[in-house]
């Protein structure tokens, strides 16, 4: 059971005041409707008229209250139960753009409903496919996103129109000024003014463009015009499918996916005080959510949307991290969904504006990437399969010219920067694997000083391998407790050997005696026992994965007896 952390003002099962949670809701659903500025790019990118940029936006003000209430909801099979909106995602941002520019909006909805189910099925094979998930590449992902994002936001801010015109500084300015004001309060500012800095430079800038004269009359006059009240057009609404675009969406389904792990643990962090280890269940059933928050995205229309680490740090500076929260910021955006106004006033953003809180969300993206390659440490396989991978993403920018010559079937997975970083990472990772397995044995009697002569002997290795501190201590205490009590039982008969093995996913722990097996009777009740000392086998098992190891075995064959454990890192 989750301890509850002293600094929280509302925790996640806490219902607060009416007005309070109004306001605490109206403030979510304002974050999270400044990353429409993304649903709108992406219309524009696939000629949609004004008209029906603002019903997608109000459609996608729908489909992110449905995916803010799926991922609060605490369901069986999908639901992280937390404070954790989604939002319009820079992952889906780029293969949306391609999609729009190739197949139109239908393209777009169609890709983004596969991305979904993608991302939905790799949900229930996360722990299998640790590989794909482990820090390097996860860090590599959100650092290319995060790159993608910056050139196309100093492209929407720094492409301009007019250069010869008289107030072509202005249009300048506007860009220059939001992001200094963007990049100002995210350093001086404290508290949720430093958190809410991407929201408050964004309204400066649009003072700023105000002043300069970048938004005229005449777009003042189609906001003020536009009705306070309407159903979105969903005839709008058409999907298909691009088979040249699957790589690009399967890339931006693993992108959320990994995303979603963080934020999910995150949020458990957050919400426990005793918090040690991820609770894995939840986080499928947050994987699960997110995917179908995307699900709902694609089938009204609009790009992905993926869980925001910006809005769980923001309820971890409120201190509310209450659930319900969810609940009133879904209920909020879906009264903006049917005022109009509100869709009309974003397609308004100038593209200056809008460029430059890309350019400053994206830096963000960017750091994140490297301390998350960084957080386990580099070795030479990593940061080999690492470099190699991000100069091919760069490459496809730089000079696209240079893969049109590749065969059909491998120019796919060249067509986008993530991709090409993606696919070359995972396939380096994966040959680099090769020969990773480092191992050493060490023997001890029973009688003797069993635990400080395997905390020396794993310290040792642990250095030598970089392995983590808490890992070591975890099998060293699951260690310590089997060695006491085959010490107090008199079960051995002869020295014990232990192996231990590490390949930078798994530290396993390999203990073999001549003996008897450890006792300890949990089997069920009318359970049919496959040998005689299934009963004691099975309880130990039970023991070890309720201990501290998370995969536990043991084989006996006669007096021969090995005891497996595996530790997660």
């Amino acid at each position: 059971m989750p301890k509850r952390p002293d600094d929280l003002v509302y925790a996640v099962d806490d219902r607060p005041p009416a007005g309070r949670l109004a306001f605490l809701g109206l403030q979510y659903a304002i974050l999270l409707s400044v990353y429409l500025i993304l649903v709108v790019i992406v219309a524009r990118a696939a000629g949609a008229s004004d008209g029906q940029a603002a019903t997608l936006v109000s459609l996608g003000l729908i489909a992110a209250a449905i995916a803010t209430t799926i991922q609060a909801w605490r369901g069986r099979f999908f639901g992280s139960g937390y404070l954790a909106p989604p939002v319009y995602s820079a992952i889906y941002f780029g293969p949306a753009l391609l999609a729009a520019k190739a197949g139109g909006l239908p393209a777009v909805a169609g890709m983004t409903i596969f991305a979904a189910l993608v991302e939905i099925v790799l949900s229930r094979f996360i722990e299998r496919l640790r590989i794909i998930f482990q820090p390097t590449i996860a860090g590599l992902t959100v650092l290319v996103v995060g790159l993608q994002l910056g050139l196309v936001g100093i492209g929407h801010a720094l492409d301009t129109p007019g250069e010869t015109l008289p107030d072509f500084r202005w249009h300048v300015a506007t860009a220059l000024l939001t992001l200094a004001a963007c990049i100002g309060l995210s350093i001086w500012g404290r508290g949720v003014v430093k958190l809410t800095s991407t929201l408050l430079g964004l309204l400066f800038g649009v003072v700023v463009a105000l002043v300069g004269g970048v938004i005229g009359p005449s777009v003042l006059a189609t906001v003020g015009g536009a009705p306070w009240l309407a159903l979105p057009d969903l005839s709008i609404l058409s999907y298909s499918f691009d088979l040249t675009l699957v790589p690009a969406f399967l890339a931006a389904a693993v992108a959320a996916t990994v995303r979603t792990i963080g934020v999910v643990t995150t949020c458990q962090r957050i919400n426990d005080a005793e918090w040690k280890r991820p609770d894995m269940e939840n986080v499928v059933r947050g994987v699960t959510g997110d995917g179908l928050g995307c699900l709902a995205a694609g089938l009204l229309g609009v790009p992905g949307m993926s869980s925001a680490p910006s809005m769980v740090g923001v309820s971890s500076a409120t201190g509310a991290t209450s659930r319900i929260i969810a609940f009133a910021t879904a209920a909020i955006l879906l009264l903006f969904a049917f005022t109009p106004k509100i869709s009309a006033a974003i397609i308004a953003l100038p593209l200056e504006v809008a460029g430059a809180v890309l350019v400053f969300t994206a830096s963000f993206m960017v750091v994140g990437g490297i301390q998350i390659i960084a957080s386990r440490g580099i070795d030479l396989r990593s940061g080999v399969a690492i470099s190699i991978a991000l100069f091919v993403g760069l490459l496809t920018r730089v000079r696209p010219d240079y893969f049109e010559r590749l065969p059909e079937f491998l120019r796919v997975f060249t067509d986008e920067m993530l991709v090409a970083s993606l696919s070359v990472a995972i396939l380096s990772t994966l040959i680099f694997r090769i020969g990773i397995r480092r191992t050493d044995a060490l023997q001890w009697d029973a009688a003797g000083r069993t635990q400080d002569e395997f905390s020396a002997f794993l310290a040792t290795e642990a250095k030598a391998w970089k392995v983590d501190a808490d890992i070591v201590t975890r099998a060293t205490q699951a260690v310590a407790e089997i060695a006491t009590r085959l010490q107090e039982g008199h079960y051995v008969r002869e020295p014990v050997a232990i192996d231990a093995s590490y390949d930078n996913l798994r530290l396993d722990v390999t203990l073999r005696y001549r003996g008897q097996p450890l006792q300890f009777a949990t089997a069920a009740r009318g359970q049919e026992q496959a040998h005689e000392e299934a009963s004691a086998v099975t309880g130990l098992a039970g023991f070890l994965h309720g201990a501290v190891a998370d995969h536990a075995s043991v084989i006996t064959h006669g007096e021969e007896v090995t005891i497996r454990l595996g530790f997660d890192t």
